[in-house]
């Protein structure tokens, strides 16, 4: 073969590289797969009316019984603070019925404080009043959720969405 009729070294070296960096088999990480399902939209004005008026429209409706009230300004914050940072994590990615939203809350609630729970009895300390939560719990934490995932599906408004 004559030189003027091989292909110049470059051009070679060119497509092997283009060949080799050429990833078809693997289009993701597997550690941070890509996000297939439908992001829904929150009304933050529901959703912050919602969270709140679970625990105080349940001690409200339940003052004749005493005990609504006390589990709303014991357990209300602690709902609160566990369940308005789950929510917004959970909530653009399904959209719950009111019993979506009561076993979400049991699932947090028992998970919350049975670690609570544990490191209490692993660090000697008193387990006395975690576990009155959790006992109460228990019953207050689905019954909250219920009310709010009502509230919130009927506040809810297209008009107020928006990504949060």
């Amino acid at each position: 073969m004559s030189a003027g009729l091989q292909r110049p070294w470059w051009k070679k070296f060119c497509e092997e590289i283009s060949l080799m960096t050429e990833i078809t088999a693997i289009t993701g990480c597997p550690l941070f797969p890509r996000a297939h399902a439908k992001r829904h939209l929150i009304d933050p004005v529901a959703f912050g009316i919602a969270m709140a008026g679970g625990p105080l429209l349940t001690g409200t409706l339940g003052f004749p019984l005493i005990l609504p009230v006390i589990a709303a300004a014991l357990g209300g914050p602690v709902y609160l603070a566990v369940g308005v940072p789950v929510m917004l994590i959970v909530m653009p990615l399904h959209r719950y019925s009111a019993s979506g939203w009561a076993g979400l809350a049991l699932i947090v609630h028992a998970a919350v404080f049975l670690t609570i729970l544990t490191l209490s009895e692993a660090m000697g300390a008193s387990t006395e009043l975690p576990a009155i939560f959790f006992i109460f719990g228990l019953v207050f934490a689905p019954l909250w959720g219920a009310v709010s995932g009502l509230l919130y599906r009927w506040l809810e408004r297209d008009f107020y969405k928006q990504t949060i």
